[in-house]
């Protein structure tokens, strides 16, 4: 598989302004939202997976439809592990985690779509179990990326969130 080209924008960008591709705005999007709204986004998700080329690279540039499912269903357990950190520890720094690298690593393409789809609705149940034990005390809790990005709990699902809505418009993007 050819390596991809790395997306090198700086995607915070979307807790202050509407996303300038997707035109999406998190900046309302409450944990609440998220849990209700998280399901028809996963049903989605899996109709991508039906396409006949879902395992196919189109350009450099972007991974290929199963790739962007398996994205976002490991994102998701990521996610989980960073709200863990926030709500176990005061301002942890995140462990990096390279998308990127890890569609590689994890050789998503070489899985089967039943395998990706459960893998989503994994990561979805996980990551709405998460937000659910959240009590809303603990919304403004903080933790660090790396690169010094600073997250509360209800940024983080909204960045989160951002990412989810976003790669469906991708996926919607590439076929229109």
């Amino acid at each position: 598989m050819s390596q991809i080209v790395p997306d090198q924008k700086n995607w915070t960008v979307v807790l202050e302004t509407v996303c300038q591709q997707c035109a999406y705005d998190v900046r309302n999007i409450s944990l609440s939202d998220v849990i209700a709204q998280l399901p028809a986004y996963v049903d989605r998700y899996i109709q991508v997976l039906a396409r006949p080329d879902a395992q196919t690279r189109t350009n450099a540039a972007r991974w290929s439809d199963q790739e962007y499912v398996a994205h976002v269903a490991e994102m998701l357990q990521v996610m989980v592990g960073r709200f863990s950190l926030m709500l176990e520890q005061d301002d942890p720094t995140f462990p990096n985690w390279d998308q990127d690298q890890a569609a590689d690593e994890g050789n998503y393409n070489s899985l089967t779509a039943g395998e990706v789809a459960e893998r989503l609705r994994e990561g979805a149940t996980q990551y709405t179990a998460k937000l659910s034990a959240i009590d809303p005390t603990q919304y403004s809790r903080r933790g660090l990326r790396s690169n010094g990005a600073a997250f509360t709990v209800e940024t983080l699902n909204q960045y989160a969130w951002h990412d989810i809505v976003h790669h469906l418009w991708d996926l919607t993007a590439e076929t229109s």
